[in-house]
């Protein structure tokens, strides 16, 4: 059935953007509906609803939803900046968690990097899960305010899990969040979901430099940094090469938090698993980096020394899937093939703690 969407007028130049990202006509028109439209979002979206819908339920239309028209469309259409030809960190990571921000190539390098490492998809989700217990954890500790730094697409997982929403659904009134990343497409479809969230905003910086985030006036505005706050540093470590010293900058953001704030970091670590020849690595850094070094993954005495000046909650330092896994809810449970059939994962793919100041 072929949808009744009147063709729109626009520029040549999205029809070329579109196709450099794998869109067709069809698909660029609802794209340009969203960048040209975007207070008309809500409305958009009902409107689309039994297109999408009659795709997913017609052979030939839908494919697989996590590669339609609907989960294309929505990292292209709201930043201008969004390069769409190079595979980006965040957009990978929204694919492996089932999320529909992502292009063909991001989805073509997802391929590569499940060849290298077959349980890639897996390990993604525990690190995801290893948020929702971090935070279940530092909320009932009594955390009212949250600073997520490279917090990625808020990817819409079924779980209603982002750090936000955790919030909402765990304490009346819930929390204060202030996502930060660099991504273009993160902070776009960030500003999207949060649109109209008096209690959460997302902000463009780099968490290298955190006297910039911490001076954002949204920052400041939404986080009284005289109280106890949560510092989140989640899946984002092993894209921090040593020559940034990330301890270095760890230490500025600790000496920017009160007593009695937290930091909850996880880091890729290594001597854990098997890379014959550092395949893994290599597919790593072909995808983002063009072959240069980018991987950065570390012990784990280099990982406790990030975490120098905060004390280390119990269980300490372990591996991700070892974290207080008793805090899972049922989603949680159920993310990984390996919790619902009730065994071990054994990713050991990735250290996890949390420290208070």
């Amino acid at each position: 059935m072929a949808s009744t969407e009147p063709h729109l007028d626009r520029p040549d130049r999205d029809l070329d953007r579109a196709a450099e990202c794998g869109l067709g006509r069809a698909e660029a028109d609802r794209a340009y509906r969203y960048r040209a439209h975007p207070a008309d979002a809500n409305k958009i979206n009902r409107a689309d609803a039994n297109q999408i819908d009659l795709e997913r339920s017609q052979p030939g239309l839908g494919t697989d939803p996590r590669t339609s028209w609907r989960h294309d469309r929505a990292s292209w259409r709201h930043e201008p900046t969004v390069d769409c030809r190079r595979p980006s960190t965040s957009r990978v990571y929204d694919y492996f968690l089932g999320g529909s921000n992502h292009f063909p190539v991001d989805r073509e390098l997802a391929a590569r990097l499940s060849a290298t490492l077959p349980d890639i998809d897996a390990i993604m989700r525990e690190n995801r899960a290893f948020m929702r217990r971090a935070v279940r954890f530092l909320l009932d500790a009594g955390i009212q305010q949250f600073l997520d730094l490279g917090s990625g697409i808020p990817t819409d997982d079924g779980h209603a899990g982002n750090v936000h929403e955790l919030a909402r659904r765990r304490r009346d009134g819930g929390a204060r969040v202030v996502y930060v990343d660099l991504d273009p497409t993160a902070v776009a479809r960030s500003r999207v979901v949060l649109a109209g969230n008096q209690d959460a905003t997302i902000i463009q910086a780099d968490l290298r430099d955190p006297d910039t985030v911490f001076d954002h006036p949204d920052t400041r505005r939404l986080l009284d940094l005289a109280r106890p706050t949560a510092v989140l540093i989640l899946g984002v470590l092993h894209d921090i090469p040593d020559a940034d010293d990330p301890p270095r900058i760890i230490g500025q953001i600790r000496e920017r938090l009160a007593p009695g704030s937290f930091l909850a970091l996880s880091q890729g670590t290594v001597n854990s698993r098997a890379d014959t020849g550092g395949a893994g690595t290599n597919a790593y850094n072909d995808g983002y980096a063009r072959g240069a070094p980018r991987l950065s993954l570390r012990g784990r005495a280099q990982t406790l020394a990030l975490l120098d000046g905060f004390e280390l909650v119990a269980p300490g330092l372990v591996f991700l899937e070892d974290w207080r896994p008793y805090l899972d809810d049922d989603a949680d449970r159920l993310t990984s093939p390996a919790r619902a059939a009730g065994a071990t994962p054994g990713f050991r793919a990735a250290l996890a703690g949390i420290g208070m100041r």
